[in-house]
């Protein structure tokens, strides 16, 4: 992924990991209502997760008061083009991506087919973009047959269904990997029991063929890919994984257990991921910042539950509030 300033992660040292937390129980769609006000961006919680590593090096900005944007949507998957300054927004709630400038302006940048009829039952995910300006996009489908997908829709075209993707199969999560030429999706399926069964997929978007990867998840969310090392993280056991994607036999290492419903992720020039968080007792949202040496540390908390993450390159983090039509904007310092 070269279009969201993406450096290459150093391995995360495995000797980090913190012992095993409780798995909780999670809904798909969530249904905590968030306030308008918000904490500060750089408070930190004794709920927050630590490890013994020492802290990265920040981001390089200026820090500002946590702010809130209206997009008249229901906020999913971010991305920011950093070479159009413009804020890409999945529209959960009407099957359709947004585009959003810097002066405020917004328009529709693409309507994905709904076949439910039914406006925000299909459901959007995460965002991403392709080396050479295709946009990416998976339709979740709530497990109904026929409804799930994932979308291309290349520069100047309209939104086409990628063939060879499993129509029952729920989606959030995905990233695009210019190197391989592959999507690498979080995928999952929920039983009648409620039992929720987790892999991490590849789609070839052009051949048109889905194939696992691995599985041994529950309920994978958020995943990004950054050089050889694919990271995924599960909603329902509260663990984030890394993968080494050059592994003659690839397999889950754990990273850290200790999120609490974990959502979408988003990486940072300096080769750092930003993993989204929600602690459902207290109702606080939270942007974490893993690093190389696997530190991990908050970068901002509020009375927002987290959705999709954006990074603007430079200084602003993008985070989408559930059941608000609002965007949290955050320093990353």
């Amino acid at each position: 992924m070269t279009t969201r300033v993406k450096f290459v992660l150093l391995a995360l040292a495995a000797g980090c990991v913190p012992e095993l937390a409780t798995t909780t129980d999670e809904s798909e769609t969530g249904t905590a209502t968030t306030a308008a006000a918000t904490d500060p961006g750089t408070t930190t919680s004794d709920d927050a997760p630590t490890t013994t590593g020492t802290i990265g090096e920040p981001a390089q900005c200026e820090t500002f008061a946590q702010y809130r944007i209206d997009v008249q949507a229901e906020p999913n998957g971010l991305y920011y083009r950093v070479e159009e300054q413009r804020l890409y927004i999945a529209d959960d709630d009407n099957n359709r991506v947004l585009v959003r400038d810097e002066d405020g302006a917004i328009e529709v940048f693409a309507e994905i087919p709904n076949p439910s009829n039914d406006p925000g039952s299909d459901g959007l995910g995460d965002l991403d973009f392709a080396a050479d300006g295709t946009l990416f996009v998976p339709r979740f489908g709530f497990g109904m047959p026929g409804l799930g997908a994932i979308f291309q829709v290349a520069p100047g075209g309209a939104p086409e269904a990628i063939a060879g993707v499993n129509a029952e199969w729920r989606r959030v999560g995905l990233d695009h990997d210019d190197a391989r030429g592959l999507l690498w999706v979080s995928t999952y399926s929920r039983d009648a029991d409620d039992v929720y069964t987790g892999w991490i997929a590849s789609v070839d978007p052009v051949a048109g063929v889905e194939t696992m990867l691995l599985g041994g998840l529950s309920k994978p969310v958020g995943i990004a890919v950054l050089g050889d090392t694919l990271f995924v993280g599960d909603q329902a056991q509260r663990q984030l994984f890394k993968v080494d994607l050059t592994a003659a036999t690839p397999a889950l290492t754990l990273v850290s257990d200790e999120f609490e419903s974990l959502d979408l992720m988003e990486t940072t020039p300096d080769g750092a991921l930003l993993v989204l968080s929600y602690d459902t007792a207290n109702s606080t949202g939270y942007v974490y910042r893993v690093t190389a040496d696997c530190a991990i540390t908050t970068v901002a908390q509020g009375d927002w539950e987290p959705r999709g993450i954006a990074f603007d390159g430079v200084s602003r983090i993008f985070v989408s509030a559930r059941d608000t039509q609002q965007i949290v904007v955050m320093p990353a310092c």
